[in-house]
C-alpha cells in the first residue's frame, strides 16, 4: 500500500507544469554555473601563473637586502562550486627582511557587474532558487488535496496518515531528486568536455560528493518545511503567501541581518580607526628612537672628549677622533634600531591581535544568529569545504607565517652574512663584509600553498553539519505529528 501511494504521488507531480519547470531549470541553471564558475577559475589560476612569473623573472638577479618577497596564493579549485570570498581573500603575501608580512588581494575582480548581481554559481543554485522550487512544488500537496476532497477519501479508506504524509514526502522529494540529479550529472559531463579540469578525478569529485550528500540534505529541509506550512495553512493561497514569507526571512532577511545585530550586541571600531592608532603608536615610537638616536651619538662623542654642541659640523668630517666617534656610533646604533624595531612591531602586533579578538567575537556573533536559518549553516560548511569561506581568512595568515619564515632562513639569514646596514649622517646606507655564494641564495616564491583537507573542514564546521541534520528531522517530525491531528474536512 505504500509503494503506490508514493507511485500516485510521483505520477501526480510529473503530470504538474511545475515538475516540467523545476526540471527544465535544473538542466538549465547547473551546467550554465558549473562551466562559467569552471571558466572563472581557469582565468584566476592562468593570472596566478603569469603574476608567478612574471615575478621570478623579473627579479632574478635582484639580490638586495631590502627585497620585498611576494608570494602568490593559487585559487582554490574547489572554488567552481561556491566562490564564496574568493573576491575579497587575499591572493598575494608581500614579506620583507624584518618578517614583517602582509597579504592583499592583487588581481582584482574581471567584471564589476558581478558584484552588483551575485554569481550563478553551484551553491547559489542549491540556496536561493532550489530551496525555493521546493516551497513552489510542495505548498499545496496537503491544501490542494483536502480542497479537491482526493484527502478525504484516502483517509476514509483507512489508510494511516503517518504512511499518506511519508507518501507525499518521499514522492515528491524523488521528483526533485530526479531533477537536480539530471541537472549535476549533465554539468558533470560539460565540465569534462570543455574544460581543462579534471572533474572527476579524487581531487574534485570526493569533495564534491560529500558537497552533494550535504546539498541533498539541505534541500530536504525545505521540502519538509514546505508541507509543514501547507499542513499549518487551511488554503492553498495561504499555504503559497506563508512559504514565501518564510523562504524570505530564511534567505534573506536573516543572513543579512545577523551581522547588524552582532554589531548592535558587540560594537567594535573600524578598521580605519584601527589603522589610525597603529600609526600614532609608530610615531611615538619614532620619536623615542630620534630621541635615543641622539642621546647616543652625544654619548659616544663625550666618551671621545668631545662636545658635540659646540662642536662645528665641517669639523666631523675631518677630525680623525670624529670619525672613530662615527664608527662607534654606528656599531651601537645598530642594535638600538633593531631594539626600536622589535618595540613598533609588538606594539602593532598587539594592537592587531587585539582588534582581530574583537572581529572574531563579533563574527562568532554574527554566526549564531545566521544559524537560525539552515541556508547559514550550509552556507558556512559548503565554503569552507570549498576553500572560500571564514576560515581561510586564517588559513592564509598560517601560509603567511610559514613563507615569511622560509624567506627569512633561505633568503635574508644569508643575506645579512653580505650586506650590513649602519647609520652615517643621519642616512641609511650598506657596506660589505664577508662572502656568499651567491648560487645558493634563491628569490623566495611560495610553490605551494597548503589548503586544509576534506576532513578537517568538516570537523571545522561540524556544528553546522550537525543544525542541517537536526532541522532536516526536525521539520519531518513536525510534518508528520501535524498531520496525524490534521482535520482533513
Amino acid at each position: 500500500m505504500f509503494r503506490h501511494l508514493i507511485i500516485k504521488e510521483i505520477q501526480e507531480i510529473v503530470t504538474n507544469t511545475r515538475s516540467l519547470f523545476v526540471l527544465l531549470i535544473c538542466v538549465l541553471l547547473i551546467p550554465l554555473g558549473l562551466y562559467v564558475s569552471t571558466k572563472e577559475y581557469e582565468q584566476n589560476k592562468a593570472a596566478y601563473k603569469d603574476a608567478k612569473q612574471m615575478y621570478e623573472e623579473h627579479n632574478i638577479d635582484n639580490k638586495r637586502m631590502n627585497f620585498i618577497a611576494e608570494g602568490y596564493i593559487s585559487p582554490s579549485p574547489l572554488s567552481i562550486f561556491s566562490s564564496g570570498l574568493s573576491g575579497y581573500l587575499p591572493n598575494k603575501i608581500t614579506t620583507d627582511s624584518k618578517g614583517v608580512w602582509h597579504t592583499e588581494n592583487e588581481y582584482g575582480i574581471n567584471n564589476p557587474v558581478a558584484l552588483l548581481f551575485g554569481k550563478i554559481d553551484f551553491y547559489f543554485i542549491i540556496t536561493i532558487i532550489l530551496s525555493l522550487l521546493a516551497f513552489i512544488v510542495t505548498f499545496n500537496s496537503i491544501t490542494g488535496e483536502k480542497e479537491s476532497g482526493t484527502l478525504r477519501l484516502t483517509v476514509a479508506n483507512a489508510v494511516p496518515r503517518w504512511k499518506i504524509i511519508l507518501s507525499k514526502i518521499t514522492g515528491s522529494y524523488i521528483v526533485f531528486l530526479v531533477s537536480f540529479l539530471a541537472g549535476t550529472i549533465l554539468g558533470l559531463v560539460l565540465l569534462t568536455l570543455t574544460t581543462s579540469v579534471p572533474i572527476l578525478s579524487k581531487n574534485y569529485l570526493v569533495p564534491f560528493l560529500v558537497i552533494l550528500i550535504i546539498s541533498l540534505l539541505f534541500l530536504f529541509i525545505f521540502f519538509n518545511m514546505g508541507i509543514l506550512l501547507s499542513i499549518s495553512t487551511r488554503s492553498s493561497g495561504a499555504s503559497i503567501t506563508a512559504s514565501l514569507l518564510i523562504w524570505v526571512m530564511i534567505a534573506i532577511i536573516i543572513p543579512k541581518v545577523s551581522p547588524m545585530i552582532a554589531q548592535i550586541i558587540y560594537p567594535i571600531e573600524t578598521e580605519e580607526v584601527v589603522n589610525k592608532q597603529k600609526n600614532m603608536k609608530r610615531d611615538e615610537i619614532r620619536i623615542e628612537f630620534n630621541k635615543a638616536q641622539g642621546e647616543l651619538m652625544k654619548s659616544v662623542l663625550s666618551d671621545r672628549g668631545i662636545n658635540a654642541e659646540t662642536m662645528e659640523l665641517w669639523k666631523i668630517v675631518s677630525d680623525p677622533e670624529s670619525k672613530a666617534a662615527i664608527n662607534d656610533y654606528d656599531e651601537k646604533i645598530v642594535e638600538v634600531k633593531r631594539k626600536y624595531e622589535e618595540m613598533e612591531n609588538t606594539a602593532i602586533a598587539i594592537i592587531e591581535k587585539d582588534y582581530n579578538s574583537q572581529q572574531l567575537v563579533q563574527q562568532n556573533i554574527s554566526k549564531n544568529i545566521s544559524r537560525i536559518s539552515p541556508i547559514g549553516c550550509y552556507t558556512y560548511l559548503v565554503s569552507d569545504l570549498t576553500n572560500t569561506g571564514l576560515t581561510e581568512l586564517s588559513n592564509i595568515e598560517s601560509n603567511a607565517r610559514q613563507f615569511s619564515g622560509f624567506a627569512e632562513s633561505e633568503y635574508y639569514s644569508k643575506m645579512r652574512k653580505y650586506y650590513k646596514e649602519y647609520r652615517l649622517g643621519g642616512s641609511t646606507s650598506a657596506g660589505i663584509f664577508g662572502t656568499i655564494e651567491w648560487s645558493t641564495v634563491k628569490i623566495p616564491t611560495l610553490n605551494t600553498y597548503n589548503y586544509p583537507k576534506l576532513a578537517t573542514a568538516i570537523n571545522t564546521n561540524w556544528t553546522d553539519l550537525l543544525l542541517i541534520c537536526f532541522y532536516a528531522i526536525l521539520f519531518f517530525a513536525l510534518s508528520v505529528f501535524q498531520f496525524i491531528k490534521y482535520d482533513v474536512r
